[in-house]
């Protein structure tokens, strides 16, 4: 979002609700010519304000409906993410080579699931974003990005070390 100017404005923002309001602007270089612009829609996406991001005003938010979600908590990521790892253990079962061992993996879905869980929770609490490292947002989809990479293992080849 642009700075806010003294005054607490920000003026792109304020040419966009001018548009919202009263359907267009007023030419710089015509005097008094009314510039209407028609079949505009508008389909926004932001974050919270914090780490380098501004507030926007109310004049602006009221001209648009508001689509949020929550944070799931971990119990829900718990469920999903073991269902799925548990799934590609089962079918790396079902398709083992008769003669090869069977991977010793499958009892280590619930622990693997809940330390990748952890992790992401401290990584997402304590790494936040900043001006200097507005890179720092985290989401559901780098802790699903885990979980690919080791769908993409072959269990056969994993080495269990205690």
């Amino acid at each position: 979002m642009p700075m806010l100017e003294t005054y607490g404005a920000q003026p792109p923002i304020e040419l966009l609700r001018q548009w919202m309001d009263h359907g267009g602007w007023y030419d710089r270089k015509q005097i008094g010519t009314f510039r209407q612009i028609v079949d505009i829609n508008f389909a926004c996406a932001m974050g919270p304000p914090g780490g380098g991001r501004n507030p926007i005003t109310q004049r602006f938010t009221r001209h648009f409906n508001f689509l949020s979600f929550t944070e799931m908590d971990d119990a829900s990521k718990k469920t999903i993410f073991s269902t799925i790892l548990g799934g590609w253990m089962n079918g790396c079962m079902s398709k083992r080579e008769p003669g090869r061992p069977v991977p010793a993996i499958q009892p280590l879905n619930e622990h693997l699931v809940d330390a990748t869980i952890r992790v992401y929770s401290t990584i997402t609490s304590q790494l936040l974003p900043t001006p200097a490292k507005s890179h720092y947002t985290f989401n559901l989809r780098d802790l699903s990005k885990v979980f690919q990479g080791i769908l993409m293992a072959e269990a056969g080849m994993i080495e269990v070390v205690r």
